[in-house]
């Protein structure tokens, strides 16, 4: 008997792991800030940490293997994809093709081309390609592969409100390879998983005193100064879900009686939000089973639970991705 008991167990630990994650089309954008404000090229004159003022002309970066990370803390890497984001085109959605995931619970981002790429000849890639040749130039030798970001504009050094001092930082360098780790919650939504991204300018000069020579191309102090900001300093976020205190505020409006669940569960809840709600319960790996839309912000609905396997599962309420509260569901036969 207690041999038939594990082998039930170790089926249902089976069924668990084949729920197949959704396929979704993953769709990345940036927004370009400097502090509260748009970025918009050769027009916003922002101060930077020391107060003094600056305005770039050009602003451009690679983002290679970007990492979608499930709720269980595994990752899904979005292998062979390479970003090149421009602010000269802000308003540029990236289409990074189908992917088995449902959600991002957090993103893992790198900063730069990879060195098994970067010292490739560029003219090998289709010319659409962010890696083939391109107007300005990103591509610096083979040798020393591509910029990873090319930073250009002007910064007072006078103190008399106008920019005047040239700043010209091509940084690049298998050394000066990033990561960026960020948190957040986005849902997918009707097939498309949507990941924003926001970006702070000012962030980049973070603590660097932007005296003396100004024209940095390389991979000297100032460019590193530049990319540990990029990856330390805020200059990514992740646009996601609410404050945690918020989350953990809004998850005590909700219930399921009874809990532990056998064959169904009653969800009763009332959510701050003005539209409709989407309902997702997953299982300790990060998969959805269970999907509900249109849900009203306040009220209850009757949770099927009887063809789950036993174990912990978490339902959650969002709201336009965002994440408004959630909780623990135990289902037990």
């Amino acid at each position: 008997m207690k041999r038939f008991s594990t082998i039930l167990l170790l089926l249902a630990a089976f069924a668990a792991t084949t729920f197949a994650q959704q396929m979704n089309q993953v769709v990345v954008s940036f927004e370009h800030k400097a502090g509260a404000n748009p970025m918009l090229l050769n027009q916003t004159v922002f101060p930077i940490w020391n107060n003094k003022k600056v305005v770039l002309s050009r602003a451009e970066f690679y983002i290679s293997e970007a990492e979608i990370q499930h709720a269980d803390g595994t990752a899904m890497p979005l292998t062979n994809q390479y970003l090149l984001v421009n602010a000269n085109d802000p308003a540029r959605e990236f289409d990074l093709g189908n992917w088995a995931v449902d959600a991002a619970h957090g993103a893992t981002l790198h900063l730069g081309v990879p060195t098994s790429v970067n010292h490739n000849d560029p003219t090998l890639w289709p010319s659409d390609h962010p890696l083939a040749p391109q107007n300005p130039t990103m591509h610096w030798g083979w040798s020393a592969g591509y910029r990873f970001m090319a930073i250009e504009g002007k910064i007072d050094n006078n103190n008399d409100g106008v920019p005047e001092t040239t700043l010209e930082f091509h940084n690049l360098g298998d050394a000066l390879y990033k990561t960026i780790t960020l948190s957040g919650v986005r849902m997918a939504e009707n097939g498309v998983l949507h990941l924003h991204f926001v970006l702070d300018y000012a962030q980049l000069f973070k603590n660097m005193a932007m005296t003396g020579n100004l024209i940095q191309h390389g991979s000297a102090s100032m460019n590193i100064s530049m990319m540990n900001n990029a990856a330390n300093q805020n200059f990514v976020a992740m646009s996601s879900t609410s404050a945690t205190h918020e989350v953990l505020a809004n998850s005590l409006n909700i219930k399921a009686s009874p809990n532990p669940a056998n064959a169904e569960t009653l969800l009763e809840f009332e959510l701050p939000a003005t539209g409709s709600l989407t309902m997702l319960l997953t299982n300790t790996l990060g998969q959805t089973v269970r999907s509900l839309n249109g849900i009203s912000a306040s009220g209850s609905l009757r949770l099927q639970t009887a063809d789950l396997a036993e174990g912990i599962y978490q339902y959650a309420f969002y709201d336009n991705g965002n994440l408004l509260a959630r909780k623990q569901l135990l289902v037990k036969h």
